[in-house]
């Protein structure tokens, strides 16, 4: 898979996450304004896509280990975007959700986990696949920064049906280009089912207790993030900084990953996977504990920055973690395990952090959760002793 491919590639994903994930947050409002609901109401939809989606990780995750992916990206980018076109043509509550559950399926099918699939697959060595997945996030992890304010425009000119219209031209194109730049320019590549394993432990692990502390981690992180983003602003309020100053960073967080992805430049970090999650589960300890007794806004910022350097490593680590340490050819299959509880952990980190900043007081949420990210670390210390022994004696 060449670099442009590559790229292309990446494009893609900040195109597709910015459609279907990030405008919706600007369009709730002046939806729900026109059809004369409460915002819940259509947020509702949106959490309905999100639990389909999660529903629907692990099957497409199967279909993209046969070598599927491809075909899903293409059928789920079209048909995005003529569920967007009849959402736009004809506006309702009713229409609305229709349109969503489907969209739920098109999320599966189009965002990060089929396209690290068709990574895992066109890459046969570790490091080359590194390479190519941090390329794709770094340049689908600007979707936020993209997608927040043009859509804003896009409402205000146009109203949001033809915002809408808008965005489900940007999709189609989207899926175009990513068929003609990225994927239709494959060469033949080694299978998967060709692909030797190239374990981190130096075994092939199968599922147990390290796929369970995965499991735990990768969700406790997306809670973390989710939960972090949506109280932000509340958070901050408790120790009187301004609501603009605080807005201005929670959506600076996005840019504030790059920075993390980047630093897979260093060799070292990258060649083995365990290492990187842990780097990753570190920095957002680091970032969270730091932001509960941050006593000024400038360490306020600099915590924000740790964490999300922290979250940006964190997308890279769970693809390459999953194609080192366990066998590749099902690599899609657990992707989409983990995704499934991901977006549960998504779903639940703003109303539970909320809930229990209520009784314990934000700051105490925040160590909290920082605290936890080190017991993870921990813990993974405890799983992968017993294993890479195991693998040392195999090798004496």
């Amino acid at each position: 898979m060449t670099r442009h491919a590559v790229v292309a590639l990446g494009v893609g994903q900040c195109l597709n996450w910015g459609v279907l994930y990030y405008a919706f947050t600007v369009l709730a409002v002046p939806v729900a304004r026109d059809l004369g609901v409460d915002v819940w109401w259509v947020t509702g939809a949106f959490s309905l896509a999100l639990s389909i989606s999660a529903l629907l990780a692990p099957r497409i995750g199967r279909w993209a280990d046969r070598g599927a992916a491809p075909l899903m990206m293409q059928a789920g980018g079209w048909t995005a975007a003529a569920l967007l076109l009849t959402w736009a043509a004809l506006p309702g509550l009713f229409t609305l959700y229709v349109v969503w559950m489907g969209l739920g399926a098109c999320m599966a099918a189009t965002l990060y986990e089929p396209a690290f699939a068709i990574v895992a697959r066109a890459q046969s060595g570790p490091v080359e696949r590194l390479r190519a997945l941090a390329l794709v996030t770094v340049v689908g992890g600007m979707a936020s920064t993209i997608f927040l304010p043009l859509t804003d425009v896009l409402v205000r000119g146009a109203g949001w049906r033809g915002a809408v219209a808008v965005l489900a031209a940007i999709l189609a194109a989207s899926t175009l280009l990513t068929h003609r730049f990225a994927l239709a320019g494959l060469p033949a590549v080694v299978t998967a089912r060709e692909a030797p394993p190239t374990p981190d432990l130096g075994v092939a692990t199968p599922p147990g207790p390290l796929l369970a502390w995965a499991l735990l981690a990768f969700s406790l992180a997306s809670f973390a993030s989710a939960g972090l983003t949506a109280n932000l602003v509340p958070a901050l309020g408790e120790r009187h900084v301004p609501a603009s100053a605080a807005a201005l960073l929670g959506a600076l967080l996005g840019v504030m990953q790059l920075p993390g992805r980047i630093l897979l430049s260093v060799r070292s970090l990258g060649a083995s996977a365990a290492r990187l999650v842990v780097v990753s589960l570190l920095l957002q300890a680091a970032g969270l504990l730091l932001l509960s007794a941050a006593p000024s806004i400038a360490l306020v910022g600099g915590a924000l920055m740790v964490f999300a350097m922290g979250a940006g490593l964190g997308t890279l680590g769970r693809p390459h973690f999953l194609q080192s340490c366990f066998d590749l050819r099902h690599s899609g299959h657990l992707n989409g395990r983990l995704a499934r509880w991901q977006q549960v952990g998504r779903a639940a980190g703003p109303v539970m952090a909320a809930g229990a900043a209520a009784a314990i007081g934000y700051d105490v949420v925040l160590a909290g959760l920082g605290v936890l990210f080190v017991a993870l670390v921990v813990a993974l210390g405890l799983v992968i002793r017993p294993r890479a022994a195991a693998a040392l004696e195999s090798l004496a």
